[in-house]
């Protein structure tokens, strides 16, 4: 994969390095993703269905829902393209921005030239990004660019925008989200601010590892969505049926064949990828950046070479 699609790391991030081409008849060990430690949850799709690689367990048997991180862009950025004039310069919707020239579908496609987070906003290792952005209105002064327009660069801020303009269109953005998405992909549990006891969380040395405040941010249109690992999967099916607008992925990532969009936040990742015409969706809890990616990756692949040996 070519281009950056991890999502609100506080480290930053780029896409794993491989990309899903998975084939028959190759020389290179085939990877055991039921043997890698840790706490995730997996299910396969292809011709007959899902079916469940990991069940729950741990925290996803005790609690429902789960970070979706930056999945939360294929809803918005499909929710754009389908109720907003997407050639339209940004400014046209909030008049205050510096820039005259980015449009909406910069914002969708990461080219608006907007930087991964405004400068103002502390970036490190192990802080919050976005606790002090809770309870607050974008500041639209910060949607300053930092690079050429038309160059791909991730950018929160770039969705945080994109949110602001619903949110002028629509009233509220996430109540766009539902009736344009969520609502015909049969979602109804998905929430920005989960109850406590909802939340499938890691621990560390016994205590919870406290999620980024994404959802109660002005963020939070670029990772902030909470839901059901049953309902990532039926996003997938909605997102990736035969037949559908393009539209319905328009955030996510392509190259050649395979097509996938994934998320990063403090402590959980989560992944939607499709190659081979398997779809894996892999959430994982506290494990190595890009984890999901890597597991998911090797799921479709074993799946292809269990088939192709009959």
């Amino acid at each position: 994969m070519s281009r950056a699609a991890s999502a609100e790391s506080g480290r930053g991030g780029t896409a794993p390095q491989a990309p899903w081409r998975p084939f028959c008849g190759g020389k290179e060990p085939m990877r055991t993703p039921r043997e890698s430690r840790g706490l995730w949850r997996a299910s396969l799709r292809s011709g007959d269905g899902w079916r469940a690689v990991r069940a729950a367990r741990g925290p996803y048997a005790t609690a429902s829902m789960l970070e979706w991180g930056s999945i939360t862009k294929g809803l918005v950025g499909t929710t754009a393209w389908l109720t907003l004039e997407v050639q339209r310069p940004v400014a046209h919707y909030l008049p205050a921005i510096p820039d005259s020239e980015m449009t909406v579908a910069d914002l969708v496609h990461h080219t608006s030239g907007l930087p991964r987070l405004p400068a103002v906003m502390p970036d490190r290792l192990f802080g919050d990004p976005y606790r002090k952005a809770a309870g607050v209105s974008l500041d639209l002064a910060a949607a300053v660019p930092a690079t050429p327009r038309g160059q791909f660069v991730y950018s929160n801020l770039g969705y945080a925008l994109l949110g602001a303009v619903l949110d002028e269109v629509h009233g509220d953005w996430f109540t766009a989200v539902r009736q344009h998405v969520l609502e015909p992909a049969g979602i109804s549990s998905a929430t920005l601010e989960p109850l406590p006891t909802d939340r499938v969380v890691a621990k560390l040395f016994g205590r919870t590892i406290q999620p980024w405040a994404l959802g109660e941010s002005s963020f939070a249109a670029a990772g902030g969505v909470w839901s059901t690992f049953d309902d990532l999967c039926r996003y997938a099916d909605w997102a990736l049926e035969p037949g559908a607008g393009a539209s319905r992925t328009v955030s996510w990532q392509r190259e050649g064949a395979s097509i996938w969009i994934n998320g990063e936040v403090r402590a959980a990742g989560a992944v939607i990828a499709n190659a081979a015409g398997i779809t894996a969706v892999v959430h994982t809890l506290a494990k190595a950046p890009r984890a999901a990616d890597a597991i998911a990756t090797a799921l479709i692949e074993r799946q292809v070479r269990e088939t192709c040996n009959g």
